[in-house]
C-alpha cells in the first residue's frame, strides 16, 4: 500500500489545517458541504474545539508526498458527548458514565480523498489512530444515511448504540462503541 503516516500535536495540526487539512475536508465532504453543519467554516471550528483537548490525536496518511486521508479524536472528560443519546439497543447501566476521563476515546474524523477509496486508506488510518490508546473503548458518530460508512465499522467491530445530535445544527447521527485495544492483526 506504501502508506507513510505522521502523527500531529493540537498545535501542529492547527498550523496545517488551511494548507492540508481543509482540503482534504473539502475533497471528502463535497456532497454535503453546501449544508450548514458540514461548511468549511463550522468544521474548522469543531476542529479547532477538538484540538483543545489534552489528548487530542490527529493522523494523516501519505503515499508519494501526497495526503491521502486523515483520521483524528481525543479522549473524553465527561459525559457531554452523550447527551441526547436515544439507545437503539438495552445499554448497561453507567454507559454514559465517563468518570472524569480515561473511559472513551472519541473518534471525531476519518476521510479519504475519493480517488485513494476502496484502497485499504480509511481501514489503515483507523488503526493508526485507535493503536495504543489507553481508553477501554472509542466511540463514533456517522450520518444516518452515510452506508459505506456504516458498513465499515461493522465490519471493523463497531456496534451500533443508538442515535445522537451533537450540536443544535448537525443532523441526527448513529452512535458507535468499539472495545479497545485493538485486536493484533
Amino acid at each position: 500500500m506504501g502508506l507513510v503516516f505522521s502523527r500531529y500535536g493540537s498545535v501542529e495540526t492547527l498550523q496545517i489545517a488551511d494548507d492540508v487539512i481543509v482540503p482534504l475536508w473539502e475533497a471528502t465532504h463535497a456532497d454535503v458541504i453546501d449544508r450548514p453543519f458540514y461548511s468549511t467554516d463550522r468544521f474548522v471550528e469543531r476542529l479547532r474545539g477538538y484540538a483543545g483537548a489534552p489528548t487530542f490525536e490527529f493522523v494523516i496518511a501519505y503515499r508519494d508526498g501526497t495526503a491521502l486521508g486523515l483520521a483524528f479524536g481525543y479522549g473524553l472528560v465527561t459525559g457531554r458527548w452523550w447527551e441526547g443519546l436515544e439507545p437503539s439497543i438495552e445499554l448497561p447501566e453507567g454507559f454514559t458514565d465517563e468518570r472524569g476521563g480515561g473511559r472513551t476515546f472519541a473518534f471525531n474524523e476519518l476521510m479519504v480523498i475519493p480517488e485513494a477509496r476502496g484502497q485499504g486508506v480509511a481501514h489503515a488510518l483507523h488503526d493508526e489512530l485507535l493503536r495504543g490508546r489507553p481508553e477501554e473503548r472509542a466511540t463514533l458518530l456517522t450520518r444516518e444515511d452515510n452506508v459505506s460508512a456504516q458498513s465499515a465499522y461493522a465490519r471493523w467491530g463497531w456496534q451500533k448504540v443508538g442515535k445522537l445530535k451533537p450540536y443544535p445544527d448537525s443532523p441526527n447521527f448513529d452512535a458507535f462503541v468499539l472495545p479497545l485495544p485493538l485486536p493484533p492483526h
